[in-house]
């Protein structure tokens, strides 16, 4: 699973030693995202006084320095039950829970001092730090020359105070977050690179919390000029404060989202506590946000507090770290020679009896490999324990001057949650592919009669944001359909709801795509977004470019949000300026928001009922729509091809994918069971254990269409292979 030194052809003795191993092939991967390279190097050097200046996934050139011996030790450790926490959530006993952990668990165990497992505090800088990394050519990213990076960011509170942390959100906020921000308008507005990078923004997940500031895509000629703009701003920040509006709407933000609930409450809230915990804080009061939210309040009563906040975390904080970052066209040359060397060393000092190890080893392993495992060791659930039937949600249907409208009365603690669908079958095929680039700008130009900062804050201090996304969904009743369209929505307080309506009018009513500078700078930017992530979701690029060989519908998916599109838009803004981009995507929204039809659903408590509906009836009303009556698109499975997008990454990303069924029909649920049977007992045995991938597996989309993936795979060829034999091995077992 980590690494060891094998044969190149298991079997054959004769065939090269190579360096194998799961985790090896996985961290490969990792730091094939750009982005992640920034990420951790930025962690291991701001923080290098103790376990952070260690790459916890493992550097790829020092994994193979790891012993078997080492790892024992290690987990021996750490991994101890004294050194462990324990969650749990629902409405089950606690007495139970912890009976049982205690029987089958703790009771087997002797209880040691855990103290050592302690991470401590990093010792403060004098004085700032400067760095300078290099990374890999991203072939599909912007220019080589523009793809460098900056971030210049600070150590701030212990983690265990929890007011200081909600007070640095709170800051991090107002510096960073949308158009009234101060580094946004600084640094992002001047379009002088493809937006703030990934490690922008407040983090309280380490022992020691950062606060960073990044940029991509910009000229290395600009460093300076940021490192100036950066001191600059916060000089401005401690000099002018903040606007009372703007404090205002990121206090009421932290407070909706206290309110608003989710599915998976108790997953979400033991991520939130976790970092906290690990590190001794106090758990209980952090959970009372309520009580700090007052506290800070009170304190900002005080019309300079938050000056001077800024000026002793920022202004007055010595342990500050500058890091840039270059592309180098022989990155992957370099490491692959580090490489080599580092197997060569191991090599040479190999004794005959050493390569025998080796040898009978790996056939060993591969024997180990192909047994049936015991899986009745492991716990699992069984059909007994999951209830045939569940509850189901009461859904009003109403019809509102056309417009088909769902109703779901439910506990929303005080939320109101509205979602809406305009219709996207009568634009054209290319009015069709400007669809992603205008839902990431549809808020961001202000109206007719507001700003954009304006409309901004008035967004956060009435919602928790607005959302736009594509709809592109198969019929399930039919894949010879599919209905294309806009998705948005949003929620708030339930006092706010009147303004949540008037919002979403007045954008649908007065939007105002005019400001042709505004719009290069969000062009580069949504350029500059489009490739980060690659190599991250490289299984979902590449089961979407799969599925787009199957289908019409998902072909346009593909066009619509996954490789295909970047290349779509790559060519679109080498080919056309901004203005003529902009007065295409205008006339899309003109084509989307007015005379168009839609259809909604609201989310309320009962209480606010009467008075929701009442302004529910008067947003429709006020709106030009036309009855919902449209017929779905026609999709027709595509002829058998094949694809390959090369990319300069030291890992592959397979899929193959085939249309099947729609949701409804009788072979779906065994289908999709099937899928699930085939990840566990074959492609994940024989992918990932055998054939050393970091992940593969099987699903069945909603879509209909049945995909094969592998994750950070080295051996494309076997894999491909794997999954053609998929049908024998079914058979078989």
């Amino acid at each position: 699973e980590g690494w060891r030194l094998d044969h190149l052809e298991l079997g054959n003795n004769e065939s090269d030693l190579v360096l194998k191993g799961v985790v090896c092939n996985e961290m490969k991967g990792a730091f094939s995202e750009n982005s992640s390279v920034m990420g951790q190097r930025f962690l291991n050097e701001i923080l290098p006084g103790h376990t952070y200046r260690y790459v916890s996934g493992g550097d790829p050139l020092y994994i193979p320095q790891l012993t078997h011996e080492d790892l024992v030790n290690f987990h021996r450790r750490y991994y101890h039950p004294s050194n462990a926490r324990f969650f749990s959530y629902g409405t089950f006993s606690a007495d139970k829970s912890m009976s049982y952990i205690n029987e089958h668990y703790l009771a087997h165990s002797e209880k040691i001092d855990a103290t050592y497992s302690e991470v401590p505090q990093q010792v403060r800088w004098t004085e700032p730090q400067e760095i300078s990394i290099s990374c890999r050519y991203d072939t599909l990213g912007v220019a080589f020359e523009k793809q460098n990076q900056i971030a210049i960011g600070y150590l701030m509170s212990d983690i265990t105070n929890t007011y200081d942390n909600l007070l640095l959100y709170v800051l991090s906020e107002l510096l960073v977050r949308g158009p009234n921000s101060y580094f946004y308008r600084t640094l992002i507005e001047p379009n002088i690179s493809g937006g703030f990078n990934s490690l922008t923004g407040f983090d309280n997940q380490l022992r020691d919390t950062m606060f960073v500031v990044g940029l991509q895509d910009i000229d290395a000629g600009d460093f300076q000029r940021v490192r100036e703009i950066f001191d600059a701003t916060i000089d401005e920040a401690i000099e002018k404060g903040f606007e009372e509006k703007h404090v205002e709407s990121v206090l009421h933000n932290i407070e909706l989202q206290l309110r608003h609930q989710t599915p998976k409450f108790g997953l979400g809230l033991l991520f939130n506590i976790s970092p906290l915990w690990n590190h001794n804080g106090d758990v209980i009061s952090y959970l009372q946000v309520g009580t700090t939210l007052r506290e800070l309040r009170e304190n900002l009563k005080d019309p300079q507090y938050l000056q001077r906040a800024v000026e002793k975390f920022f202004r007055n904080n010595k342990h500050r770290l500058t890091m840039t970052m270059s592309p180098d066209r022989e990155f992957e040359q370099k490491f692959t020679e580090q490489e080599s060397k580092l197997l060569n060393e191991k090599v040479t000092k190999l004794t005959g009896e050493d390569k025998v190890k080796i040898f009978t080893d790996g056939l060993e392993l591969e024997k180990c490999q192909k047994a049936v495992e015991d899986s009745d060791i492991l716990p699992c659930l069984s059909i007994s324990d999951i209830p045939k039937t569940i509850e189901r949600t009461r859904v009003e249907k109403m019809i509102v001057t056309g417009t088909p409208t769902h109703l779901i009365t439910a506990d929303t603690n005080g939320v109101t949650y509205f979602r809406g669908i305009f219709s996207a079958a009568h634009l054209s095929d290319q009015e069709r592919l400007l669809l992603p680039l205008l839902l990431d700008v549809i808020d961001q130009f202000g109206t007719k009669h507001h700003t954009y900062r304006d409309f901004d804050q008035r967004i956060k201090s009435k919602t928790n944001g607005l959302s736009f996304r594509l709809h592109c969904s198969e019929n399930p009743l039919d894949l010879g359909s599919f209905e294309l369209g806009v998705e948005f929505g949003a929620f708030c307080l339930d006092t706010n709801s009147h303004d949540m309506f008037n919002i979403f009018q007045e954008l649908f009513h007065n939007f105002n795509f005019t400001d042709v500078n505004r719009f290069t700078m969000l062009l580069e930017n949504y350029m500059s977004n489009l490739v980060v992530g690659i190599p991250t979701s490289g299984h979902m690029y590449a089961m979407q470019g799969a599925s787009g060989l199957a289908t019409e519908a998902a072909n346009l998916r593909e066009n619509l949000s996954g490789i295909g599109h970047i290349g779509y838009m790559k060519e679109l803004v080498a080919t056309t300026k901004p203005a003529e981009i902009l007065e295409k995507i205008a006339k899309v929204a003109r084509k989307i928001m007015r005379d168009n039809e839609m259809r909604c659903s609201v989310n309320f408590s009962e209480a606010h009922r009467a008075r929701l509906l009442d302004q529910y009836v008067t947003f429709i009303e006020n709106l030009p729509l036309k009855e919902a009556k449209s017929p779905g698109l026609t999709s027709h499975t595509i002829a058998s091809a094949n694809r390959h997008i090369a990319m300069n990454i030291p890992v592959n990303y397979c899929a193959k994918s085939m249309a099947t069924v729609p949701y409804v029909h009788p072979d779906f649920a065994p289908l999709r069971v099937l899928a699930k049977w085939i990840t566990s007992k074959y492609l994940l045995p024989v992918v990932r254990e055998q054939n050393g991938a970091y992940g593969a597996g099987a699903k069945l989309g909603i879509d209909g269409n049945f995909s094969f993936f592998s994750y950070r795979d080295p051996n494309c060829r076997k894999t491909l292979d794997t999954f053609d034999a998929t049908y024998e091995w079914v058979r078989a077992n």
